[in-house]
């Protein structure tokens, strides 16, 4: 989902990339990456790694432009990237692992894995599965939830609070994309394999994978061949704080390389082996690969996937219909990163592409054209459509205008100053910060701005590249102070009153 100065090493970067695999004699794979570097310059993307899988060998492994804007050095297939949410795949594959031998069932209700596990309600506590977590059919409102990790809360303790997460939907009625969800699924694996969930993920899966330059927390990204999280921001890229979510890292906090992704590919396209060592049983695979849940199409898919290819929920992935085949794929995206992995089994065929930049649909424009060409179609096909909407999600992000004549906020300030309580995010405190407000949420107080904005609305920013601003209300009480405030992201807090 921008240079001035570096502008030149941009320039050199994208026009000539890095090798680790020769694309020479395969007029596919020399399409392919000269398709890559092309786009990478279209889409203003400022670097990117892919690792391309065919017929059980890595046929395309390179780095593409720079690994900063600010300064030299290339990406290369050694590159460390933030997966953001293609962590979820990894989440899969390690329960995968769990199940395998024998310690954990794919429907058996998570309570007699991790007791103290309580939901919203009865129903969902009785009957919650692995399966619904990996599959997003909690009904836990969809790209919600998320900021308990930020807030400062640890893994016990967000367990705890997901008792006050209210679902939108009962139990596998309608899919939702959750968050959450893979926090508790990784949970769940974690606690069958009596391990954490960072261990069982390098164990099960990194190990016999010899994914040597993979993590789980954000401290891979102090490496000196890692990339810097780049956001699009008032029309210029610039470097930004990457996004840390360590404590619900399952749902997307790994870190990888386009090299050490392509062993992944292989052992997932080899039903579960890798250098003829067996990673996960067939079966098992195959079951991750199963549509466990149907979804509509929404915003953040794009071509090909329409309504014609259908939508669905597997283990840690999804999948779709297109042109006879099924399409297996998993993308993901943080503050100043987007990924992809995308599988076609029938025909022994993967693509990973790791991009630093935020909101862009370069990787997708990548992946609509490794499709097209490992289908036989058109690879153009679908370009012009995706590269409109990349032109659109560059808008996404941008705050709403400002009213032109904003009405006044009636109270004071100091009025609204307080500390204010939700069941599941916990006390957030508004506080005086100079002429205006701040508000900390959460042990960690982690900050918000608060501004004004029209009449009785103020707008809440938590920092970050995918942060969009909140509309915030207040309701007055009768002493002219702030009962409560509901804010669009975080719901209804209640004013905490000192008792007297």
């Amino acid at each position: 989902m921008h240079r001035l100065t570096f502008v030149t090493f941009l320039i050199l970067a994208l026009l000539a990339p890095r090798h680790s695999a020769s694309a020479a004699g395969n007029d596919a794979v020399a399409n392919l990456d000269a398709f890559i570097a092309r786009t990478l310059k279209a889409y203003e993307v400022p670097g990117a790694a892919v690792a391309v899988v065919e017929n059980g060998k890595v046929t395309l492994l390179k780095g593409y432009g720079l690994r900063n804007v600010t300064k030299p050095g290339a990406v290369d297939e050694n590159t460390i990237f933030q997966l953001a949410s293609v962590t979820k795949t990894l989440t899969a594959a390690a329960a995968a692992a769990v199940v395998d031998e024998g310690k954990l069932d794919w429907d058996k209700p998570i309570f007699n894995y991790l007791p103290e596990f309580v939901g919203y309600d009865p129903y969902m506590t009785r009957w919650l599965t692995e399966r619904d977590l990996l599959a997003q059919r909690t009904g836990w409102p969809a790209f919600t939830g998320d900021q308990l990790d930020s807030f400062g809360y640890d893994r016990a303790e967000i367990l705890l609070r997901l008792r006050f997460f209210k679902p939108r939907y009962s139990l596998r009625e309608v899919a939702q994309y959750s968050n959450p969800g893979f926090f508790v699924a990784g949970e769940v694996a974690a606690r069958c394999a009596k391990q954490s969930w960072n261990d069982l993920v390098e164990q099960r899966l990194f190990k016999p994978l010899q994914m040597s330059r993979s993590g789980t927390v954000i401290k891979a990204l102090q490496d000196p061949n890692a990339t810097a999280a780049q956001a699009l921001v008032d029309g210029k890229i610039v470097v930004v704080e990457p996004s840390e979510l360590d404590v619900t890292g399952a749902a997307s906090s790994g870190t990888s390389t386009a090299a050490d992704m392509s062993k992944l590919l292989l052992m997932f396209l080899n039903k579960g082996t890798y250098k003829d060592k067996r990673v996960l049983k067939p079966e098992t695979v195959a079951e991750i690969f199963k549509r466990s849940m149907v979804s509509a199409i929404d915003f953040t898919d794009l071509p090909p996937i329409s309504d014609k290819t259908g939508f669905y929920y597997g283990l840690g992935v999804g999948s779709y219909d297109y042109a006879g085949h099924q399409i297996i794929e998993k993308g993901g995206a943080l503050a100043g990163v987007r990924t992809t992995l995308v599988l076609v089994p029938d025909k022994n065929a993967g693509i990973v592409v790791l991009a630093n930049l935020n909101l862009t649909a370069f990787p997708e424009a990548v992946r609509a054209y490794f499709l097209n060409q490992v289908l036989g179609i058109d690879p153009e096909t679908d370009q012009k459509q995706i590269f409109d909407i990349n032109q659109k999600l560059k808008k996404l992000m941008a705050p709403p205008p400002a009213p032109k004549n904003p009405g006044k906020f009636n109270g004071t300030l100091q009025s609204l100053v307080g500390i204010y309580e939700n069941d599941y995010y916990g006390r957030c405190e508004i506080v005086q910060d100079g002429a205006g407000l701040k508000v900390q949420c959460g042990p960690a107080k982690y900050p918000a701005t608060l501004k004004h904005w029209n009449n009785g609305a103020f707008m809440m920013q938590f920092p970050g590249a995918t942060q969009t601003p909140s509309v915030t209300t207040f309701m007055i009480g009768e002493d002219g102070t702030a009962d409560s405030f509901e804010s669009e992201s975080l719901g209804v807090f209640t004013h905490v009153r000192e008792k007297k």
